[in-house]
């Protein structure tokens, strides 16, 4: 009677190279994910100051919605309550006879570079 012990010689050879092919998928994609270009940092920050922008486009439609809306109230409110926050009012002209008052409001980030910019109108 013979008994069959471990595995032949061509087996071994097929599991290593599939193993082989395997790891090779795993490296060439796994790069990628790896090295990304934005750190996890300045995403976080990025993140922050789009919340924040967020926050006061909230404030913004809550006031319209109450009809509560004055462009110089609301400036001071961005301005007492967000400490990188930029907010100038300003007057746009849309064709030759209709101006209107915006107020362009900036929010930066000098560490990160970043800058996200939004404009309201009465």
């Amino acid at each position: 009677m013979k008994l069959n012990r471990g595995f032949t010689l061509i087996e071994i050879i097929a599991t290593l190279t599939l193993l082989a092919v395997a790891a090779a998928l795993v490296v060439a994609m796994g790069i990628p994910a790896v090295q990304s270009t934005a750190s996890s940092g300045m995403v976080a920050r990025q993140y922050a100051i789009v919340g924040q922008m967020e926050s006061i486009t909230s404030k913004y439609r809550e006031k319209i919605n109450n009809g509560t809306l004055n462009l110089d109230s609301f400036k001071k409110y961005i301005e007492e309550n967000y400490d990188t926050a930029n907010a100038v009012k300003t007057t746009l002209a849309s064709d030759t006879y209709t101006t209107r008052e915006v107020l362009i409001v900036t929010l930066s980030d000098a560490e990160a570079n970043q800058t996200v910019v939004s404009i309201f109108t009465p």
